[in-house]
């Protein structure tokens, strides 16, 4: 997870350095271009970049990468601060991890309190009215496939989760979400059981104090009367424990 982590961050630092250079050494034409080459890039990787970026195939893809980002009304307002930092700053704040509602919400707002814009406005006041429907507790639970945020903002495409950063796809996100909701069943069956067991420890503790008492302070055939009464009352235990007790043949004995 770690290194597909570091992959990614390094390829898209690459992409913006080609960016940086394609701004400050682009001429009118690919030979002027190929002349302005900058002097930290060697010749031969200079020319295949070049060569690639004057392609029919690379001005499409420009002018569909441009088209794509006009439809980018709702911009956050983050800065240079990476999502997984930004989302660790709200988890310091407030003591559990956000959702990718609360997310959303959180990094469209402006420090006086206003939205980026009015369509901003509107997915968040959307978002908190299903917040507030649907209570999380502390699940801790960064993003699902059917949360709010998707509910509001529609499915995910392939390849990407939104508010999330540069994480999980939809399949991993879906393989991450059910592993944890396995965690957090077994943790909660597991605190369950154990609070079970320890009010079943206390009760045995004091029916064995209280038969205790009572047959030490009874002659040998109100023992033996006890012990029945009990053998009858216990009948739904399985295997109680005096049910395979014998019955002391003298009763003195039993006394002492």
């Amino acid at each position: 997870m770690r290194k597909g982590y570091v992959m990614s961050a390094l390829g898209s630092r690459c992409k913006d350095v080609k960016l940086r250079l394609w701004k400050e050494h682009k001429r009118n034409d690919q030979l002027q271009t190929l002349q302005n080459r900058p002097n930290n890039v060697p010749e031969e990787q200079w020319e295949h970049f070049v060569h690639m970026r004057f392609t029919e195939k690379w001005k499409k893809m420009q002018e569909r990468n441009t088209k794509n980002q006009k439809k980018h009304t709702m911009p956050h307002v983050c800065g240079r601060k990476s999502f997984s930092r930004k989302r660790n700053d709200i988890t310091i704040r407030t003591g559990k991890t956000p959702c990718r509602a609360e997310f959303f919400i959180e990094t469209r707002t402006k420090p006086d309190g206003s939205f980026v814009c009015e369509e901003a406005k509107t997915r968040a006041e959307a978002l908190t009215t299903l917040l507030n429907q649907n209570s999380h507790g502390t699940s801790n639970v960064a993003a699902t496939l059917d949360d709010e945020f998707a509910q509001v903002f529609g499915p995910e495409r392939p390849g990407r989760v939104r508010c999330v950063g540069r994480g999980p796809t939809p399949s991993k996100l879906v393989r991450r979400c059910t592993a944890t909701r396995q965690e957090v069943d077994n943790s909660e069956m597991v605190v369950g059981l154990q609070t079970q067991v320890k009010e079943l420890s206390n009760q045995v503790k004091g029916m064995s104090t209280f038969i205790q008492q009572i047959i030490g302070t009874s002659t040998g055939e109100q023992a033996r009367a006890w012990a029945a009464s009990f053998a009858v009352a216990f009948a739904n235990i399985p295997n109680p424990p005096f049910a395979n007790i014998p019955t002391p043949s003298n009763p003195n004995q039993e006394m002492q």
